[in-house]
């Protein structure tokens, strides 16, 4: 058997490892770490979903207002025909999905066109 530079030779038979308290504090040390990460990890789907439709929104406002402009009216119709009428204008490549699992509201009476969202609510019209 050869012997490793620096380290005390054990009892014959005996096998180099680690301690019963080496693991523990191993143990500790990772569920600490755990328990710091773990909450930031969970609400990352969230906030991208969030983001997401936020950015819909904003596609789907700025499609609008190019409506517009271009037939000085905004589409009629409930929002599925809305959007399609947007898509029928090559204002939109395809009609928005939302990424929660809702759905689009919009609001043309007005001056202004509003984009509401049943999960997010009301997200970057400004």
């Amino acid at each position: 058997m050869a012997r490793i530079p620096g380290k005390k030779p054990g009892p014959p038979g005996s096998a180099g490892g680690f301690t019963l308290l080496e693991m523990v504090v191993a143990v500790f040390v990772l569920a600490i770490m755990m328990s710091v990460v773990a909450p930031h990890v969970m609400g990352v789907g969230k906030r991208a979903e969030a983001v997401a439709c936020e950015q819909n929104q904003r596609d789907i406002r700025a499609a609008l207002d190019e409506y517009n402009l271009l037939y000085h009216r905004y589409p009629t119709g409930n929002t599925e025909e809305q959007l399609q009428a947007l898509v029928d204008a090559q204002l939109l490549d395809s009609i928005p999905r939302e990424p929660a699992g809702g759905h689009y509201q919009l609001d043309t009476t007005g001056n202004a066109a509003v984009v509401n969202c049943d999960v997010h609510g009301v997200l970057g019209n400004s």
